[in-house]
């Protein structure tokens, strides 16, 4: 088991923590890239699991009930362009065939979100 500490963090800073360490998340992911450009935005983390599928991150460091809009509209935009992204990254060897998934990553949510 992990021990954790709470810290104060920027954005910037949490994005560098999941990026040098994903596996902090969950075992077996990868880092793949960051502030994606998208048509709805930058997402900003991508990672990719240990099946091979794509996880999408969405960071925050405060409360932010907008927050799953906005991940589940990224998660909606890979999902509907796996093949490019596989192409994209091929040398992460991503599955197309496999659903991306979606972590939020916050300090806290609220009774919405839950």
């Amino acid at each position: 088991m992990n021990d954790y500490r709470i810290v104060q963090v920027t954005e910037a800073e949490l994005e560098e923590l999941v990026r040098r360490a994903p596996d902090k998340l969950e075992e077996g992911l990868r880092f793949i890239d960051h502030q994606v450009a998208t048509e709805r935005g930058r997402l900003d983390v991508l990672l990719l699991d240990s099946d091979n599928a794509l996880v999408v991150v969405e960071l925050k460091v405060v409360e932010d009930d907008g927050m799953l809009v906005q991940g589940i509209d990224y998660y909606d935009y890979v999902r509907s362009s796996l093949s490019a992204f596989a192409l994209a990254y091929k040398q992460h060897a991503i599955d197309p065939s496999k659903e991306p998934r979606l972590f939020l990553v916050a300090p806290s949510f609220s009774d919405q979100v839950h």
